[in-house]
């Protein structure tokens, strides 16, 4: 009977992602499902959703997601985000530019971020000459580079946390992947970079320049010194109001439309999802019974998160998925399992057709998918073998 409804559950939250259901909505059938099958009483659902909220985790993460999208939205608002990218372009070279504008944007959670970073960049990939496909390929993939180094990144909030692990280990471990997800994008795309000048003649205001970025400065550094998320963040928002001297009127109104609520609900419902899981106790089992047949847990974590990722379409619904499924049979998850589980969800995700960005971006550019995947799968699968590569040696080293 467990295994039936796992087995419906998981059939269901692939079924209705892939018909554009509701996340939370969806992840909370399969809760109901599981809990129905698992053999336990009722009072399973009350006990699980008092011991999500209960764990002072849940609140942190959820508060920092809704802040980290709320600190986007007024960034847009204000005009502080174009301002910034209007100066950029006075002394910084097209080529770089096509890769530092959708990775401004990809620092902040911003629904829609790939279509409000798609127009931005169109001037300097028409400086370049690059085809549709090309473009594509930059604002998709250099949006996602963050997921390495930033602290407020909602994807790595919720892997590091449902692992156990401080976030600030996390990144400075991985900045190795960081730097190398720059790597493979510009050595991908510099065959096709015809640079056709090096900067617009225009005066550079360093100053402006700073003033536009400090806001999300502030809520990285801050992070970085371990200031819990949600505070760094809410630091950043602070002073967006403050340097553009925003109205009480108009702060009110930014809260009330700035915070994206299906993230947050979609987060807190992974977070109910896995505790659903841990209390039914099957999903351990079962993962044990198969690893006793002789499947190696390290071919698992290595083939099944990719997949996932692919299917799920966004890297927060993989980590849902994937991490309350595979933790438990970890003996003891550390940096390296927990980096090879989550690279390669985020990899899988990259090159999905599924994945969001990637669509909308697709279209605003009015590109071919088959011609995009000529550069987006090659990037995806280089950096996913390095950073297995890198966490095998690192565990190899470590003994």
């Amino acid at each position: 009977m467990e295994l039936a409804g796992l087995a419906i559950a998981f059939t269901l939250i692939f079924v209705l992602r892939l018909r554009d259901f509701n996340y939370a909505l969806t992840i909370l059938i399969a809760c109901l499902i599981i809990g129905l099958t698992s053999g336990k009483s009722l009072s399973i659902f009350p006990d699980v959703l008092m011991m999500t909220i209960a764990d002072t985790r849940t609140r942190e993460i959820c508060a920092a997601v809704a802040l980290i999208t709320l600190l986007g939205y007024v960034l847009k608002e204000t005009g502080m985000i174009v301002k910034l990218i209007g100066n950029l372009r006075g002394f910084i070279p097209s080529r770089v530019l096509v890769a530092l504008i959708p990775a401004i944007f990809g620092v902040l959670s911003m629904p829609g971020g790939a279509l409000i970073s798609a127009p931005f960049n169109e001037p300097e990939a028409d400086r370049l000459g690059l085809e549709p496909a090309q473009r594509t390929f930059m604002n998709v993939w250099f949006r996602h580079v963050w997921y390495w180094a930033s602290p407020i990144s909602p994807a790595t909030i919720l892997a590091v946390s449902m692992a156990g692990l401080a976030l600030r280990d996390f990144i400075f471990v991985n900045v190795v992947l960081f730097l190398m997800s720059w790597l493979v994008g510009f050595l991908i795309s510099w065959k096709f970079m015809r640079e056709n000048e090096v900067t617009l003649v225009k005066e550079k205001n360093y100053l402006a320049t700073l003033r536009g970025i400090s806001p999300i400065a502030v809520a990285l550094i801050l992070s970085f010194l371990e200031v819990p998320v949600w505070l760094a963040v809410a630091a950043g928002i602070a002073l967006v109001f403050l340097l553009q001297q925003v109205s009480v009127a108009k702060m009110l109104e930014s809260l009330l439309k700035g915070i994206n609520w299906d993230i947050v609900a979609a987060v807190f419902a992974t977070l109910f999802f896995r505790y659903m899981l841990t209390s039914t106790g099957y999903i351990t089992t079962l993962l044990r019974d198969v690893i006793s047949t002789g499947v190696p847990l390290m071919l698992l974590l290595i083939v099944v998160p990719p997949l996932v990722g692919a299917i799920a379409g966004t890297p927060t619904i993989g980590i849902g998925i994937c991490f309350p499924l595979l933790l438990p049979v970890i003996p003891a998850p550390d940096i390296a399992t927990v980096t090879i589980m989550f690279a390669g969800i985020t990899t899988g995700y990259m090159a999905s057709p599924l994945h969001l960005c990637l669509v909308l971006t697709n279209q605003y550019y009015k590109s071919s998918l088959k011609e995009v995947y000529r550069y987006l799968v090659p990037a995806s699968f280089v950096l996913y073998a390095f950073a297995l590569v890198y966490h095998l040696l690192r565990m190899h080293i470590q003994g």
